[in-house]
This record gives structure tokens, sequence and C-alpha cells, in this order.
């Protein structure tokens, strides 16, 4: 039985999700697909624009056979421990063969030299990643930098968002010593791009949603996700700015020290923080206010929202032990139950409702929070069964 895993945030299901869906089942020749997906938070440090419910049915009625749920204190993280949580998750689940991902490039052959040279880094690697970083790069534009020169490409070439996860889904692989197979698939259209194109962007279509262009969203949307996108919209979304305020609180009764404990805040970061919190009216003004070519925009992103959450360093933990089921077509059954067994067997836990789960406690208060913001009752998310697909 061959099982392609699919590591997304689907915030929201586009067509160009649905296009990559089908070409990973195509290349793969994949009795099953499965979704390990983003909940309540993503990995831009922002509350998802939908709930992870009705993200998760939109995959199942375009292509997924089964969603699960990345666990926060992974789908709020960079690239290399985004991608290292989703990628051990399906290795958990003992019957996934092989890893499917967009990437603006699909030569797999220069994806796996450059995680090669990221993962076991020689002296001569270290070193430029170094020089760069004194230079004022951020730790990851040293590293691409210093990939680049290496394999003696363009210095862009990793640039792309896509490309970047790519390279840290080989990383997992590497690092875990998996057997899963990578395939990628060629994205071709601009991962930011702002129109509502053929394959649009992500941001294209959140930003569609905001503005109420739903001419463009119904365009962008696959036919059969659409319903549901339109139901979850009339439910309660969570807009970007749904947390401002809470950030705003949090930081005035925040002392440095609290601060410097956020996942992401180092070097004296927290004061600079602090400083410009004074006269920053949005998240957004204080994150354009502390940026830096060394703190990236993605970077203080993670970490106010981490400090919103109330997590620290110490919280976040090396691999999951657990993801949440969140749905599945009714022909997956067979694969439910093999997941079930195997991860029995390891100790890893698949469960559909966190009262019970230790590990769920973060995903739990993510919940909560985002439907703070969406102006939203508490918990009810959270009690919410697996959306089961009946064929």
């Amino acid at each position: 039985m061959n099982v392609c895993g699919v590591i997304a945030e689907y915030d929201p299901f586009h067509k160009g999700h649905e296009r990559h869906l089908r070409l990973a089942r195509e290349k793969t020749g994949a009795d099953f697909i499965v979704c390990v997906m983003s909940g309540s938070f993503t990995q831009r440090g922002l509350p998802a624009l939908l709930p992870a419910h009705a993200r998760a049915e939109m995959a199942l009625r375009c292509g997924a056979d089964a969603v699960l749920q990345l666990p926060y204190a992974f789908s709020v993280r960079e690239a290399e421990y985004f991608a290292l949580g989703g990628v051990a998750i399906l290795q958990a689940l003992s019957c996934v063969t092989h890893l499917s991902f967009g990437s603006e490039t699909d030569d797999l052959s220069l994806l796996q030299a450059a995680a090669e040279l990221l993962e076991v880094p020689d002296e001569a690697m270290e070193t430029a990643i170094q020089a760069g970083v004194k230079k004022g790069l951020s730790f990851a534009a040293a590293q691409g930098q210093a990939v680049a020169i290496r394999l003696n490409i363009p210095a862009k070439t990793f640039d792309a968002p896509n490309t970047a996860l790519a390279i840290s889904y080989l990383r997992a692989l590497i690092r875990l010593n998996s057997s899963i197979l990578p395939v990628p698939v060629l994205r071709e259209t601009d991962y930011h791009a702002g129109e509502l194109e053929t394959l649009p962007s992500a941001s294209a279509v959140r930003s569609a949603i905001l503005r109420g262009d739903w001419a463009g969203v119904r365009n962008a949307t696959p036919k059969n996700a659409f319903p549901v996108l339109e139901q979850a919209v009339r439910n309660g979304i969570c807009p970007p700015s749904g947390l401002d305020t809470v950030l705003r609180h949090k930081l005035l009764l925040s002392s440095p020290e609290e601060i410097a404990q956020w996942p992401g805040v180092s070097e004296g970061l927290e004061m600079r923080i602090l400083k410009a919190a004074e006269n920053a009216v949005s998240r957004e003004a204080l994150i354009d206010a502390v940026k830096t070519r060394r703190y990236t925009r993605g970077r203080l992103s993670r970490a106010l929202c981490h400090g919103v959450m109330g997590v620290t360093k110490a919280d976040l933990p090396a691999f999951p032990t657990s993801a949440r089921i969140l749905g599945f077509r009714e022909s997956a059954r067979p694969l439910l139950r093999q997941m079930q067994k195997h991860t029995q067997e390891t100790g890893f836990s698949l469960y559909a409702r966190p009262a019970k789960e230790a590990a769920a406690v973060l995903d739990c208060r993510a919940d909560d929070l985002w439907r703070i913001a969406a102006g939203l009752p508490r918990g009810k998310t959270y009690r919410t069964q697996p959306i089961i697909l009946h064929e």
C-alpha cells in the first residue's frame, strides 16, 4: 500500500492545493493521502483565518483521505522545526511511503545536496554561515547564502518559501533516518502573488475574503470546497489583527526577563520590543519598528505569538508525541485502523478529542485564544468530533 504524506496549512484550501494533491497521487501512485495540517495558528505567527475543522473538510473534499493536526509547538516554528514536526508525525504512523511537497524547483538532486550541507555542515560551511551572521544577515539568510556558494548556484535559488520548506523536509528525513521517499511538485506561481489567478496564493485568497471579494474567492476555490469555506466565514473567522489588543496588554504586564524567555527572543531583543511597544498601536506597527535584517518579520511574529500564548522556550519539545485526527474519508477507515495500531505499539498518541490528552494543553489554549480573537465562545471547536466524509 502506498501512502503519501503532505504537510500544509490550507489557510484556506485553494485550487493550487487541489492541483498538488492530484499530482502527488499521480506521482506516487498513492492509495491514500494523509495531510498533517496546522491547527489554530500558522507558521506566520498569526491565527489561521479559518478554523481547523473547516480547512480539514475542504482538503478531504478535494483529494485528501485523512487530516491530522500539527501541534502548536511545531506549527508556529521556523521552517526547520515546522518540517521536523510534520515529518516526525508521518514517520510515527509507520505506513507512510512518500512525502510530497511543493517547491519553486523540482530538482530533487539539488534540493537533496542543499539539505545534506545544512544538516551535516562541514567546517567550511559553518565558517561561511557565521561570516554571514556577522555581516548582519539572519541565520536563515546566512545559511542560504553559504549553500549557494558551495553549490555554485545563484544566491536567490533557495529564497522562495516553498523551496526553503522543501529543503527543511529533506533535512528532517535525514535527521530521522527515514525511509519515506520525497516527491517534489513544481510550484508554478508566486507564493506571495496578490492576484486571484488560476492557481492563486493563499495570501491572495485570504485578502479577497477579508475585503468581501466573493467572486474572486469562488474563482480561486475548488468547487467542492467552496460551500465549506462560505459556511466557515458565516460562522466566524479570525482576522490578522484579532489579537493586537491582547498583545499590547501582554507587553504592558511583561518584564524584560519574562519576554527573554519567549522562543525567538535573544541577545537583548526583549528591550527592543518593549521600547517599540511604547508607540506601536498595532502588531504590524510593532514588528515594523523592531525588525532588522537579522530579526526578520517571521521570527518576530512567531515570538510575539508565543508571548501571547504564554509559551516559553522550555515549553517547546524536540519531537511531537501525539497528533489529533481532524477528519477522514469513510473509505480511509482501514488506513486509520492501521495507523492507530502502529502508533499504539510505538507509544505515539493519535486522538480525536483532547480531553484526556496531556500533550494537547497548548493546542487547547491556542484554540481558545483563536476563538477569543474571532469573537466567538471558547471551547466549541475542541469538543468537535472528527469530520467523517461519506462517499
